[in-house]
């Protein structure tokens, strides 16, 4: 079944179809397998599991995302066929993505909110035959509207394990790549050939929107519409292989799905936030230099803050408004591309000094909005679209 709905948007391989040396990647799958090779790390993925933070090693994805592809590749899944990724953000759910790159399988990313009709909706118009879900749990709520779903044939458990759950199609994600496993020592070279057959032109996921003004619709973006984004913005970034970032939005939207894909290209060590309740808590467990996140949670933070500080007495009151008065003088001077006066300069260091006392080192932001949502978060956060916004972290601080 083919998507009726949707709009074209203008290694031992996760892959040895890395280009040439000094040559551009020009899809999704060459952009990763650089990264891998040239940023590899022990930790490039941090997970909190049974209240302790787990580390995914670059080495660790690599092979697992080719076992993810070979074992789809086994299920009967071609270049071009769907799957569906239903989930909060996770490790799993990269390797879920960049296993569908890899064979060349369109992903279709869910909202994990969504009612289950709106679920079994998106997948009979993307034709997707496959899905990646959550857990057992989230399975459960949707698995009788899935017997709609036309065109599904397979359902794979991001974590846990089936736990009474049963069918011919319903398998864990350890099941999948163990049935990569049995394929790639049965076919020792076609994780590479599987890789190395998607092209720029190949479409990568299909996006669907809100479906505020009626059914939702699949947005169709390429690995040239991805990857060329990603490049360009690069041009302009200060990210860099000592940034720690600290994951808050959801994958399934394209700016968290962008910057996921600029956290790998820039070598960067991306934690996951266990909840929008624990941020807070996790901001002072990681300490993250780079945050990518909404306006509505930057105005949420800047509120505890001044709450905090009011609690505290005049004193700290006046010097939360003096720093935020001195971030907004520096960050306006950047971005206008004008000199910083020396006595911001100063001011400047001042606060920072101070913020590195308390355990702060966050540098830089981005959010996904308008610069009329910025100006009601006092703060200095880029604000702005995907690509722009991305650009704009060089200048903020």
């Amino acid at each position: 079944m083919t998507a009726t709905n949707v709009h074209t948007a203008g290694a031992a391989p996760l892959s040895s179809a890395t280009p040439p040396r000094g040559a551009e990647p020009s899809t999704l799958v060459e952009v990763v397998a650089r990264a891998m090779r040239v940023h590899a790390r022990p930790d490039v993925l941090n997970a909190k599991r049974d209240g302790r933070w787990r580390a995914f090693s670059s080495e660790e994805l690599t092979r697992r995302a080719r076992h993810v592809a070979l074992g789809l590749h086994a299920l009967g899944l071609r270049r071009g066929d769907r799957a569906a990724i239903l989930s909060e953000s996770s490790p799993e759910w990269v390797l879920a993505d960049l296993g569908c790159l890899s064979a060349g399988v369109v992903n279709v990313p869910l909202y994990p909110t969504l009612a289950p009709q709106q679920v079994c909706y998106i997948l009979n118009d993307s034709g997707s035959t496959a899905i990646f879900i959550q857990h057992a749990e989230a399975y459960a709520k949707m698995r009788e509207a899935a017997g709609d779903c036309e065109a599904l044939r397979r359902v794979v458990l991001l974590t846990g394990e089936a736990e009474g759950e049963s069918g011919e199609g319903l398998l864990t994600l350890e099941a999948l790549e163990a049935k990569g496993r049995a394929l790639e020592a049965e076919r020792p070279g076609l994780a590479e050939e599987l890789a190395s057959a998607v092209r720029p032109e190949d479409l990568a996921t299909i996006i669907y929107t809100s479906g505020t003004t009626g059914e939702p619709k699949g947005v169709m973006l390429t690995h040239s519409n991805v990857v060329s984004n990603l490049l360009a913005t690069s041009e302009s970034l200060a990210f860099n292989p000592q940034d720690v970032i600290l994951s808050v939005l959801p994958l399934s939207h394209i700016f968290e799905r962008g910057a996921m894909y600029m956290y790998l290209h820039h070598g960067t060590c991306v934690y996951f936030a266990e909840s929008l309740e624990k941020i807070g808590d996790n901001m002072r467990e990681v300490r993250p230099t780079l945050v990518v996140a909404v306006p509505r949670l930057y105005e949420k933070i800047y509120a505890r803050i001044k709450e905090k500080a009011a609690a505290g007495g005049r004193v700290k009151a006046g010097l939360l408004a003096w720093a935020v008065g001195v971030g907004k003088r520096w960050a306006r001077h950047r971005v206008e591309g004008t000199p910083v006066p020396p006595l911001v300069g100063l001011q400047t260091t001042m606060r920072r000094g101070s913020s590195s006392r308390s355990g702060a080192r966050a540098r830089a932001g981005a959010s996904a909005s308008s610069s009329r949502a910025a100006r009601r978060c006092p703060t200095s956060w880029a604000t702005s679209s995907w690509a722009r916004g991305f650009k704009s972290c060089k200048a903020t601080g």
